[in-house]
């Protein structure tokens, strides 16, 4: 059944061999079956993944070894990305909530600590959480004593109620087995004017971009142009993707007031037309 709505007899619309990380695959069937809710338009996978499962993948993940796993990957450009995605994402965050002397962050999914060092220049005190020792290492070392990084599952981290002004998870949420419980425990950490932003990939770009590289008429033309994507279409280590009407019902059922809710890139917006 569906994750958010819970709706059954969905189809699987892509099956692709899983790629692997450090001699083990994303999904322990060693297969990705992605399915699409015919309600909310989710795109979840068909595994009997677990969050166990997950942490003992990325806990070995640097950007060095992403790079040699992941064919393409380059990490000075993905930090570049990055840090352009973030300093989007923390203006926008300042408009609703101005930063005062003393906030707090929490930024799950912290990496290399871009986003806090941004928030830091603000007077805003970055923390963390992730699973990889080396990020977390990283984090600390940029930082400072102030921070606290947590690294480990959410679930065993030590944060105490309504510690937090500003959380964020970027590209977070859809490496969870269980978002929904993620966030409810993220809820408690706010303040009461306190902000969430999080970003999800678009289940409709991905949907549309499976579509074009496998069924389209030009789809020979199209992974020639980029080889990539001739055995894999799909980002392997999402257990979801969510359309906008699932976001929303996420935060929702999580418990949070929805303030704004937006497609982000081109791309997303495009498949979003087609899926209509």
């Amino acid at each position: 059944p569906c994750y958010i709505c819970h709706s059954t007899d969905n189809p699987i619309i892509a099956s692709e061999k899983c790629e692997c990380r450090y001699g083990k695959s994303f999904m322990p069937e060693g297969v990705y079956n992605f399915v699409r809710c015919r309600n909310c338009s989710t795109l979840y996978v068909d595994s009997d993944v677990n969050d166990e499962y997950l942490t003992a993948l990325y806990e070995q993940e640097t950007e060095k070894t992403i790079e040699k796993e992941v064919p393409g990957f380059l990490a000075e450009a993905q930090i570049r990305k990055r840090i352009r995605e973030f300093v989007h994402h923390w203006r926008l965050l300042k408009k609703i909530r101005a930063p005062k002397q003393g906030d707090m962050l929490l930024d799950l999914g912290c990496q290399t600590g871009e986003l806090g060092s941004l928030a830091q220049r603000d007077g805003v005190t970055p923390n963390g959480i992730d699973l990889s020792r080396e990020y977390c290492h990283e984090c600390r070392a940029i930082w400072g004593r102030e921070s606290v990084v947590h690294c480990g599952p959410l679930s065993t981290a030590p944060f105490k109620p309504q510690m937090f002004h500003y959380i964020t998870a970027f590209e977070t949420l859809e490496h969870m087995c269980d978002p929904i419980a993620a966030l409810r425990q993220i809820h408690g950490w706010l303040v009461p004017d306190g902000i969430l932003a999080i970003s999800v990939p678009s289940s409709d770009y991905f949907h549309f971009k499976f579509y074009l590289f496998r069924k389209a008429m030009l789809r020979s033309l199209l992974v020639w142009w980029k080889p990539i994507h001739k055995g894999q279409i799909l980002p392997h280590s999402h257990i979801y993707n969510f359309s906008i009407a699932s976001t929303n019902q996420l935060l929702i059922n999580s418990g949070f007031k929805v303030c704004d809710i937006r497609l982000e890139g081109g791309m997303a917006a495009l498949g979003f037309l087609v899926m209509l």
